[in-house]
């Protein structure tokens, strides 16, 4: 017996293709928003990690007023060594106009370290130079030195992590401003002046190069010299270039590498809300606040000798609270 088949009308054959695309695109709307909330949950896990005490303390932040963070690189150099803060800089995040101003501070400042009496301010973070030794009792000093400011967050990471979250990143592009050649036991710096995009290890060798008559530190004519300079511009580097970074899609591996390298007491919800604050930041937003001292010697010891008065007078102001506008 021969089956006859008949075919669909237009309408009928209309209305199966809408039903098909609109199944079609539910699957893809419901995968999106599965990915998503994936995300989003792994993001927030991630950033809880990165403090350890999330759990246990309360927000503080207050987005009307200027946040100050104290970010610090240690230069951890085995498992369990808490190392000295090799790199401190002081960034002021001001919500209401969505710029940041930068200062670093030399490592060899010398400081009243509070309990301690005059020191290198890098020793701080010791705890087997000071009893005491950590974050807590370098935020005391950084406010001590500077009258009037509070330091209300810290970030810390060693090196190896520092390599890591500027691969995640993709690399940096940076302007080497002159030849950096230092050659050691178990490190070798060898760059060349000119624009070039870096990973993660060669953009470490020009953030701590300081093998030239410069060192660390200098100033000539109230201008910042040396390795502080370098590391503004680095981090100035790092905000232009990760604006295309800034969505819940594209973060994930760069949380990844952060999670693994930093250690910060600022809450999870707290970043988020920071990072929404300034996800429009540019580096045109970034000042770079030169620091006030010289380098001097004390007791046949060689220092970086803080400008006390204009650090009361110029730098206060710019790390301090905000006015509340009337």
């Amino acid at each position: 017996m021969k089956t006859e088949t008949r075919g669909l009308t237009g309408s009928s054959r209309s209305t199966k293709v809408r039903k098909t695309l609109l199944i079609a695109v539910i699957s893809i709307l419901t995968i999106v928003v599965c990915f998503a909330g994936y995300t989003v949950i792994s993001l927030y896990n991630s950033l809880r990690s990165i403090n350890p005490n999330a759990g246990a303390t309360a927000s503080t932040l207050n987005l009307r007023e200027r946040i100050n963070i104290l970010v610090v690189g240690v230069d951890s150099r085995a498992t369990n060594d808490p190392g000295r803060s090799d790199s401190i800089m002081l960034i002021g995040l001001d919500p209401a106009s969505r710029t940041m101003s930068v200062m670093s501070i030399p490592r060899d400042s010398r400081v009243n370290i509070p309990g301690h009496g005059y020191d290198k301010i890098n020793a701080t973070t010791n705890p087997d130079y000071f009893s005491d030794g950590g974050i807590p009792l370098l935020e005391k000093t950084v406010e001590a030195m500077i009258p009037g400011i509070k330091i209300n967050y810290y970030a810390k990471a060693d090196f190896a992590g520092f390599e890591k979250v500027i691969d995640a990143l993709g690399g940096v592009t940076i302007n080497v401003e002159k030849a950096m050649y230092y050659r050691a036991v178990d490190t070798l710096i060898n760059l060349k002046p000119g624009i070039q995009h870096m990973d993660g290890k060669t953009a470490l060798e020009y953030a701590r190069f300081r093998h030239d008559a410069i060192g660390d530190f200098g100033s000539q004519n109230g201008e910042e010299l040396g390795r502080v300079v370098r590391q503004k511009a680095l981090l100035k580097a790092i905000v232009a270039q990760t604006t295309s970074l800034r969505n819940v899609w594209k973060l994930p591996p760069v949380i990844s590498a952060v999670e693994k390298a930093v250690v910060t007491d600022l809450l999870p919800n707290d970043m988020l809300r920071i990072a929404l604050a300034f996800k429009n930041t540019t580096d045109k937003e970034v000042t770079t606040v030169p620091f006030p001292g010289v380098p001097g010697t004390v007791g046949g010891t060689s220092y970086v000798i803080p400008d006390l008065d204009a650090l009361q007078s110029k730098i206060a102001p710019l790390f301090s609270p905000l006015v509340p506008s009337n």
